[in-house]
């Protein structure tokens, strides 16, 4: 079985749910582990993650032909380099829709590279109907929802957002303090350098921190399992 390279496409209908503070952990587990990565800021109107980690973001930008171009040339790349896309409210129907249109997830693993959608969910009914909208669109796509608990503060989500792929699984954002949210809110923080500074490993931000790794290493686990499964069921 030839192992996939992951495209993760962080996303959401919704402004202001934490895809971004999602998709820089994420881009830091891969640093952690020593492990090359490459994401994509589809935020034109504001391109934070480009800011947060500009050693690793480019700024993209899939509201005319070119910029589409231009972004599914770069995703198609059989690079073994893992990428994450960081797909905001204005850009989020344009992107799926070529991606339909260009057939583009059959394609993508063709050259061994798997798309997974984490969704960052919210009781919003346009959220709920997006994921549906999705769902239908895309049969074969793996969804999974990121359930930020600042945001969702309890929602009974599991119903509206039901996971496919990866084994059903799901990944959480615990609620940080107000003080510690201020903290890694500064464009200077970086997860891994909190990490790997010498201080008390038992702080709230250390567990918070290796906590969420462990969810996305969970999911890299589980995605893998997923294809030796159906390498083993052909």
């Amino acid at each position: 079985m030839t192992r996939r390279t992951p495209l993760y496409i962080v996303g959401s209908p919704r402004p202001r749910v934490g895809k971004t503070l999602v998709a820089r952990l994420l881009i830091e587990f891969f640093h952690s582990d020593l492990r090359s990565v490459l994401a994509f800021d589809l935020n034109p109107n504001d391109p934070a993650l480009a800011e947060y980690l500009p050693g690793w973001t480019e700024v993209a930008d899939v509201r005319d032909t070119q910029g589409q171009i231009a972004l599914f040339d770069r995703l198609i790349i059989d690079d073994e380099t893992p990428k994450v896309v960081d797909l905001g409210p204005e850009s989020f129907q344009s992107f799926f829709t070529v991606m339909d249109e260009i057939g583009f997830v059959d394609e993508a693993r063709q050259k061994s590279i798997e798309p997974i959608v984490l969704f960052v969910i919210d009781p919003d009914r346009l959220s709920i109907r997006t994921y549906a909208g999705l769902q239908e669109r895309f049969h074969d796509l793996a969804l999974v929802p990121v359930n930020n608990d600042y945001v969702t503060k309890g929602y009974p989500y599991r119903e509206a957002f039901p996971p496919r792929g990866a084994a059903s699984v799901q990944v959480r954002i615990p609620i940080l303090p107000p003080f510690l949210k201020a903290v890694i809110d500064k464009p200077t923080f970086s997860f891994v350098s909190f990490l790997n500074a010498p201080a008390d490993t038992q702080t709230e931000m250390h567990g918070w921190i290796k906590r969420i790794f462990v969810e996305f290493r969970e999911l890299e686990l589980r995605l893998l399992l997923d294809k030796l499964r159906s390498s083993l069921e052909i």
